[in-house]
Order: C-alpha cells, then structure tokens, then sequence
C-alpha cells in the first residue's frame, strides 16, 4: 500500500489528517473501490487492478489515501468479514487463473500489505452470510466456504455447490441468498435450503424490464435491497415487503443518473447512502439516503473523479463497517 503524500507533509502526517487510516487499519467510513484495470474480465481499463481507499466523505479529485497492488489482479469484487478483514475476489488477471484474497484489517495499515490468505478459487462475486462463511459466485455456480477453511491458504472444497447461479450474489438480514441475474431479474434462496448442494428453485424471483443485469445486491439498515442495472443508468430500491412477492414490479424507488455508466455495484453505508462505482465514467458516487426517499435524477451528493483519483474501471466498492 501506498498512502498518499500532501505537498509539504510527510507520510505519517498525511494519514493522520486524512483520517482514513489507524494504527489498527482504516476507520469506519473509509471507501474501498476495486480497480479491475486493464486485467478485470471484460474491463476496459489500463495497466493493472488495484484496490484503492479514500477517506470518509471524500469527493473530487481526491487522492487515494492508500493503494493496494500487491496480491490484486484483476479484482472483481471485494467484502469484508465480521473483523474488518478486506477479501478481494482476482478474476481473469495476468495469472490466467482466480485467487480469492485475504488482507487483516490491521495489515492495511501497513506501508505495502500483501495477503494474509490467499485461497485458489475463480470467483466474481463474494458475500458473507451471518455466519461467517464466505459465499463465491462465478457466473454459474455459488459455493461456499466455511470459517475454518478460510484460516489458511490452499484449494479447499467448497461444503456446498448451488446452480445455476448466474451472476452476483448477496445476503439479505435474515440469511437468504439473493442473485442479481443477467437475465433481468433477483431470485432468493431461503436460508433453509442453502445446507446441501443441489439445483434447488428459487423462493421468490422478481423481474423488471428495466433491471438491465442487476449486479450485486446491496442492503440496508431496513432490509430493502438497492441493486444497478449494469447495462442501465438506474439504481433501484425494492422494499422488504416487495421481496416476500413473487412476479414482475417496479422498484419503489429508481434513480436515474447520467454520471452512472456500467455501474458494477453498490455499497449501502451505516447511514443509509448509496454508494456506487460507474465504470463507464472512471467516477464513484454518493446518493444520501434523504436524496433515495424518491424517484428522480438527483445530483450525486459526492462524485470521486479526476486523474489524481487513481480510479481505473471500478468494477466494486464497499464501506468499512
């Protein structure tokens, strides 16, 4: 990791004032974006991926306050565990082969963390449900892993094998897996039917014209899930009580936003923002939760862009918790 350096202040002083970084790692709020680079699967960015981090509230041109190389390749998408612990899922990089990553919250803060586990499994997307097992998506199945295998390096067997699972997952409050579909619509698979492997039929799936490839869902603090269309220019909010029903229906909430191009995914913050990477831009940005109470086209509260931003095709985002 690199921190970002002000004109006249050294290292440590730069960090301290960003307040992005503790001794113990970053600092609730902090931005993480996965550059998928020039290695990403179907990315169209240039030279190699990176995972960079930028201080709570921050917007403009801003310098990352750090930047993670080492162990990256071509990320796709990246989470955190109930520690804190950053995990990045390496897709189509220069290796020609997908690893899933491991940095400890307190190795980020650290001048260049590399992987404290790095486990040998091509994935797409990553989820953890309530548990603490880790949940890999790779455009046809889901697989889990549990606690115990994710403590160290190697090429465990997933416990659990579920298909078809076509694109991106997610967990909601209460444990059920949701996917994000190429096929324009969400399907969930109830907590209870996600112990064994199997081709088990979805509980619920809804759909919308205008869904465009959902990418991965996204909660909050209430349980209605956001979610991008990713060949679209919305951002869509489905309400707890539109999940229990099965069937075609609008979103309670959609915004439509020109800064958002290829939007790859959203991060909800404990405040209820909306957070979300535009690939097709170079560009991250902010919704506040006052500006999602209502369909519309808002201004983004925030947008991270420039050429000191260090953003190279954005393919993830999340939130330290």
């Amino acid at each position: 990791m690199v921190a970002s350096v002000g004109l006249g202040t050294s290292p440590a002083t730069a960090v301290a004032a960003s307040r992005a970084l503790g001794a113990s790692g970053p600092v609730p709020g902090t931005i993480f974006v996965a550059n998928a680079g020039a290695d990403g699967n179907g990315s169209a960015g240039t030279g190699p991926g990176s995972i960079t981090l930028y201080r709570p509230g921050a917007g403009g041109n801003a310098r990352p306050e750090a930047t993670v190389t080492k162990g990256v390749d071509g990320p796709g998408s990246i989470t955190f565990d109930a520690l804190g612990d950053l995990w990045v899922a390496n897709q189509l990089g220069s290796s020609g082969t997908g690893t899933i990553v491991e940095y400890s919250r307190a190795g980020l803060a650290k001048a260049s963390p590399v992987p404290s586990v790095t486990i040998s499994y091509m994935a797409g997307s990553l989820s953890f449900d309530p548990s603490g097992d880790l949940w890999a998506g790779n455009g046809s199945t889901a697989v889990e892993f549990t606690k115990s295998q994710l403590a160290r390096s190697g090429a465990p067997k997933p416990v659990v094998t579920l298909s078809p699972i076509t694109c991106s997952i997610g967990f909601d409050p209460s444990g059920n897996l949701w996917q994000g579909s190429s096929a324009d619509s969400l399907s969930e698979w109830a907590k209870a039917g996600l112990t064994k492997s199997g081709s088990p039929a979805p509980k619920v799936t809804i759909s919308w014209s205008k869904l465009k490839a959902p990418c991965k869902p996204a909660f909050d603090r209430s349980g209605n899930l956001w979610v991008a269309s990713y060949f679209g220019t919305n951002t869509v909010e489905f309400t707890k009580a539109q999940l229990a029903r099965n069937g075609s229906q609008a979103p309670k909430v959609v915004i439509s936003s020109s800064s958002l191009s290829g939007p790859g995914d959203v991060a909800v913050s404990s405040a209820d923002a909306l957070w979300v990477p535009s690939s097709g831009n170079n560009t991250v940005v902010e919704f506040t939760k006052a500006q999602l109470a209502r369909s519309g086209s808002p201004a983004p509260a925030l947008t991270i862009v420039g050429p000191a931003t260090g953003l190279n095709w954005p393919r993830a985002i999340a939130i330290e918790p």
